[in-house]
């Protein structure tokens, strides 16, 4: 029997509304992360004994997966994206051309219900079909763009707003934003 556990986002907490089953193991293969380590160049590790920044390669990533995978960090083991948590219900199902590595794009979710779209290359969440659904998301929520240096929050419009990162929440370890004033 599977172990049933709550949807970790990037940052940890616990996304309330998106449970769902899904194993502890690398989910390579049909339906799992197959050759995908994308996860493994944008998201950030904090980790007491390893630390990397986001949007590098992570040292211990390789062609065939993590070369430290037993002993990875707990915030690497938990941690899957929307595309992956999508697969084990099959009602929010994303199709494979979603998956991070054919977009370019590692999708998460906030305590605050916001979409991260944590993209590899600052125009990456410009093509379809991740674009079309991003701005599905930014008519009900709110979308953040994490390009690199830059986050920019989308609209529903499709114009962007640039955000400027004003501290950490301490109790939920996420970034906090404001929008970028002209001077």
């Amino acid at each position: 029997m599977a172990d049933v556990r709550a949807y970790r986002p990037a940052n940890g907490t616990e996304g309330d509304w998106f449970l769902g089953r899904w194993c502890d193991r690398c989910a390579r293969g049909e339906g799992g992360c197959g050759a995908c380590t994308l996860c493994c160049t944008v998201m950030k590790v904090t980790a007491p004994a390893f630390v990397k920044p986001a949007h590098e390669t992570c040292a211990h990533c390789t062609s065939g997966g993590c070369a430290i995978y037993a002993g990875r960090p707990e915030s690497c083991a938990t941690f899957q994206c929307w595309w992956l948590g999508s697969q084990r219900m099959p009602e929010y199902s994303m199709p494979s051309n979603m998956r991070p590595d054919r977009t370019g794009v590692v999708l998460d979710l906030n305590s605050a219900g916001y979409v991260i779209a944590h993209c590899a290359r600052p125009g990456a969440w410009k093509r379809a079909p991740m674009r079309e659904w991003l701005l599905a998301a930014a008519r009900t929520t709110r979308v953040l763009l994490e390009l690199g240096a830059t986050t920019q929050l989308l609209n529903a419009d499709g114009s962007v707003e640039q955000l400027v990162s004003v501290g950490v929440d301490p109790k939920t370890n996420e970034r906090l934003y404001v929008r970028e004033t002209a001077a």
